[in-house]
Order: structure tokens, then sequence, then C-alpha cells
């Protein structure tokens, strides 16, 4: 497993299932698609693809217009560090070194 693929897994979480992508932000998602460095494979129609777009953006800062979508990147980042440690606490455990030392840089 890759660090996109961990990543994959990250945003298929059970904690951003009520993240939901609005008509509005459908314009602003697809200017942040030029700005993020790893392409996404999913439509913008689908949640998880407002997930990876928001937290890729996210390093940057960019200053968004829609408040939704500024809500929701708070709550994704600030939800993203305790995630990725149980990602990490996960694949220590069952041993998987390389994939723990990929997790461990994600949670850094």
């Amino acid at each position: 497993m890759g660090d996109i693929e961990l990543c994959c897994l990250f945003l298929l979480s059970e904690e951003f299932k009520y993240v939901t992508v609005r008509q509005d932000e459908k314009m602003e998602l697809a200017k942040l698609l030029d700005r993020i460095p790893i392409p996404i494979k999913e439509s913008l129609e689908e949640p998880c693809a407002e997930i990876n777009v928001l937290l890729q953006a996210y390093v940057s800062q960019p200053k968004l217009e829609r408040l939704s979508l500024t809500s929701d990147m708070v709550y994704i980042t600030q939800s993203d560090g305790c995630l990725m440690r149980v990602l990490f606490e996960i694949v220590l455990k069952r041993g998987w070194a390389q994939l723990t030392e990929k997790a461990l840089n994600l949670f850094k």
C-alpha cells in the first residue's frame, strides 16, 4: 500500500459519512482541483472527492469563497490527526513495517 492508497483509506472513514457535496460548491471545488498536487480519480459528485480536494488544498491555505467549504475544511483538518494516528497504531500492531513508516510520515 502506497501513500495514495493510505490516503484513500483515510478518505473512506466513517468520520466523514455526513460530508456532502453541495450544488453551489462544485464550481469552487473545480477551481481547487487545479491547485492540488495529487489528481483525484473520483467525480466531484462524490463526498470523498471533496474531502480529498479540501485536504490537499489545506496545505496551500486557499481563500475559500463558500462558508460551507470552509467549515468542511475545518472539520476535516481537525479529524485528520486523530484518524491518521489510529491508522498508524493499527499498522504498527500488525507489524507492517513499511506501511507503519508511511502512516507515521502522514501522521506527522
